[in-house]
């Protein structure tokens, strides 16, 4: 007799799948943070012109724009069309963009390269919720919360690795060949997409020829229990044995106007979610930049010159005067110089092309290599935060689950990075302790206010209030680059102090809103956020109730908020058996892994 098909939870090929997703994902986190990672050497290669900070920052704007509306449609069309065929589309949106913006910089356009961006930003966002679906699919069951905080953690390395790849292959090459190796990566992404594809199609045959085309596995007299959904004959989520309608009652559909009847706390999670990735991802963006300008590659006083002002430094008997001597300072530059037939006088900063190998060999070598040093070393500082979430990401859920407090750590994170910027802002204080600050913020953060979603609006919402969440989120991170760049421009072209100044007045408004979340959390819903959020267990009493939060429906909130509360299924009275219903806990490490 031949060997029976494992369903997908049960069978290793997970573990395939699993590895599969986090290669797709490494190219999507790589190429999404090119441009934060190249912010200098674009500025040189375009010749640093007066409104680079402008269009540098539009990259994102353009980016986060279609992302205010897809998250409404992600989801759905995951659902019509399957994981399968939405993982391969999105991937080939990132790849196709990323194919453009690299054009766009090789064409010196600025146009084409934002054009890319915004195709790199219809499948950037959407590509998750399909990775979601898959992982979903293959874990369910089993090691789910630990296959996606691995995929999550792996998935941010690609931003680490951008940080610290990108500036090498720019110096070593050439800033074009840096672009066009993240069109190779995002290729690796569709790779991997049409091998998950073809695994998940294969297995589904191997299931639906051993059990029919009802696509439900059935296991022997043993395994009677045993079902699995297949997720291709049917949308995703839907169970195919679904049609017959007698058996079930039809759930209402969500529609859109229902996001007026969502609890007041829901739009206060919404508005802190806004000022604190505010004060996190747009900070992302210009790190590079402002820690050269800060710490890496900082201005000497007037005073440094070279003893013999029109030569080179390697002149003969030539050297710097009154310069610090640190290697994080620029060096003094002759006051004119002969590059490519041109020449330059005075010499300024603003002359000197360091991703053109002409500048690379001339009286402004020592000054590229300079450049090019403090680039790297602000590449790998910059990594700290991303670093920090994604070693936390597999375990701070847990930790909530456990503890709870999701309110207050939503409101401490805020104050961290007050603290933070104000140490960036107004002090020389060296940049990796804030930044490890901003890490554990930023992870903290994101542990506590995605789970919290599920928490105040009915289930049969959640998806729609993630949608709206989303928008929300991405109409913010389309809007702060801009008002950074204008910040830039308008203080003479330097981040510190005024570009601090507003993301340290951004974690305050975060800080208010975060007080205000707790106190409303306190005394009008009786700390769903802050206490250990419990589920009950299945039973017939409950069975029509909403019960994924216990502030929708008066009878789900006598029975969990009223009397004792379980926090653990091993917290039974005595007198009851291992029959009756116990309250279980709400997995928020799934619920976070599952999103971000």
């Amino acid at each position: 007799m031949a060997e029976l098909v494992k369903a997908k939870p049960e069978s290793l090929t997970r573990w395939v799948i699993l590895v599969l997703t986090c290669v797709m994902m490494i190219g999507n986190y790589y190429c999404y943070d090119i441009p934060a990672a190249l912010n200098t050497q674009m500025d040189d290669y375009f010749g640093k012109p007066s409104d680079f900070e402008t269009m540098f920052s539009l990259l994102y704007t353009v980016y986060s724009v279609p992302n205010i509306i897809l998250p409404f449609f992600g989801g759905f069309f995951t659902d019509k069309f399957g994981a399968r065929i939405c993982m391969i589309v999105f991937c080939g949106f990132i790849t196709l963009g990323q194919f453009i913006f690299a054009l766009g910089l090789s064409m010196k356009s600025w146009p084409v390269m934002l054009l890319g961006r915004v195709v790199f930003g219809f499948g950037g966002e959407s590509l998750g919720v399909a990775n979601s679906a898959i992982l979903s699919e293959w874990f369910k069951g089993k090691e789910l919360a630990f296959a996606f905080g691995i995929n999550l953690s792996v998935a941010r390395l690609g931003s680490v690795i951008n940080n610290l790849v990108s500036p090498v292959l720019a110096d070593d090459v050439n800033i074009e060949f840096a672009l066009w190796f993240g069109v190779v990566l995002c290729g690796s992404s569709v790779l991997s997409a049409v091998l998950i594809a073809s695994f998940d199609k294969h297995f589904d045959k191997l299931l639906m020829d051993q059990k029919g085309a009802h696509g439900l596995l059935l296991g022997t007299e043993e395994d009677e229990d045993e079902e699995v959904v297949l997720g291709r004959g049917a949308p995703l989520g839907e169970s195919l044995m679904g049609n017959d309608k007698d058996n079930e009652e039809e759930e209402k559909v969500p529609e859109f106007r229902e996001v007026f009847d969502f609890k007041h706390v829901f739009w206060i999670i919404c508005a802190i979610c806004v000022v604190v990735y505010g004060c996190v991802l747009p900070f992302n963006n210009i790190a590079s930049s402002l820690l050269l300008e800060r710490d890496y590659f900082k201005e000497p006083s007037d005073s440094c010159h070279l003893l013999i002002p029109n030569q080179c430094e390697d002149y003969p008997g030539n050297y710097p005067v009154d310069c610090p001597s640190s290697k994080w300072y620029q060096p003094p530059l002759p006051d004119n110089a002969t590059v490519g037939g041109t020449f330059y006088n005075p010499l300024t900063t603003d002359d000197i092309d360091c991703t053109d190998d002409l500048w690379k060999d001339t009286c402004t070598v020592e000054y590229c290599d300079r450049q090019n040093k403090a680039q790297l070393q602000a590449g790998t500082i910059m990594s700290i935060p991303y670093i920090i979430s994604a070693v936390l990401s597999p375990v701070l859920g847990g930790l909530v689950d456990r503890f709870g407090y999701r309110a207050v750590i939503a409101t401490m994170a805020p104050a961290a990075l007050v603290l933070v910027h104000s140490l960036l802002g107004y002090t020389t204080v060296s940049p990796e302790g804030p930044l490890v600050g901003q890490g554990l913020a930023y992870a903290g953060f994101a542990a506590v206010i995605w789970p919290s979603v599920p928490l105040v609006v009915p289930q049969r919402l959640v998806g729609l209030a993630y949608g709206v969440a989303f928008s929300i989120q991405n109409a913010g991170l389309a809007s702060f680059p801009l008002i950074i760049a204008a910040i830039y421009s308008d203080y003479g072209d330097k981040y510190i102090p005024s570009v601090e100044t507003f993301f340290v007045i951004v974690a305050l408004v975060g800080v208010l809103v975060g007080i205000y979340l707790n106190y409303y959390d306190y005394y009008y819903i009786d700390s769903v956020l802050n206490r250990v959020h419990l589920t009950p267990a299945t039973g017939d009493d409950l069975a029509d109730s909403d019960m994924t939060n216990p502030i929708h429906g008066e009878e789900n909130k006598d029975k969990v908020i009223k009397g004792k509360v379980k926090k653990f299924p091993s917290d039974r009275n005595e007198d009851e058996s291992d029959d009756d219903d116990v309250p279980v806990r709400t997995t928020s490490r799934e619920l976070y892994a599952n999103l971000h």
